[in-house]
């Protein structure tokens, strides 16, 4: 980043700019609603962090923090639009690693490669740059459709760590009594996770 930007990441409370811009910027089976999104940010564990630039906001980092397993499973990160493409996506990383660097690291769901959708391929490829690696799991994502069918991937920010198996299925069992208790087949699609 150039020096003409003075680029924080801090917890904040006012979300509604947020949802708003999440609808535009994620699928709308990725999407919770908005009372149960309001919900869970009046929950200790689940947070809402943004990215400004000199004051402005530019992006935003939702999470589920874990201090069972000490890492944070991201629910939404996003780069406003009018700011894509000028290194803030890379940026908001950097920070949290720094930011939370008392943690292990965090839980990335993402996408499944579709070569007729370039983003995924660039999506991917960003994660992965940025030191993500792909786990070795079926993993579906709960909504209330029934489920997607999403890659899992985790970023460490203590490079000597890495989650074996019973650890991400503590992980994964965790986010979904937490973050996915609005939806009535968990338990159900838990079970299909191998």
């Amino acid at each position: 980043m150039n020096n003409k930007h003075n680029l924080i990441l801090k917890e904040a409370k006012n979300s509604d700019i947020i949802f708003e811009d999440m609808q535009k910027q994620f699928p709308p089976e990725e999407l919770k609603d908005f009372n149960t999104f309001k919900k869970l940010l009046n929950t200790p564990d689940y947070k809402l962090f943004v990215l400004e630039d000199n004051s402005r906001l530019t992006g935003y980092l939702i999470f589920l923090e874990d201090k069972q397993s000490k890492t944070i499973w991201i629910d939404y990160v996003a780069i406003l639009k009018e700011y894509h493409g000028c290194g803030f996506g890379s940026e908001i990383f950097h920070i949290a690693k720094n930011t939370f660097k008392d943690l292990k690291g965090c839980y990335l769901e993402v996408e499944k490669q579709n070569p007729d959708d370039i983003n995924t391929l660039r999506r991917i490829k960003f994660y992965t740059r940025l030191g993500a690696k792909k786990l070795d799991v079926d993993y579906i994502y709960p909504n209330k459709t029934g489920g997607l069918p999403m890659d899992l991937y985790f970023m460490p920010f203590d490079e000597t760590y890495f989650p074996s198996k019973e650890d991400m299925m503590q992980a994964i069992n965790h986010t979904f009594s937490y973050l996915h208790s609005d939806i009535k087949n968990t338990k159900e699609i838990f079970s299909k996770i191998k």
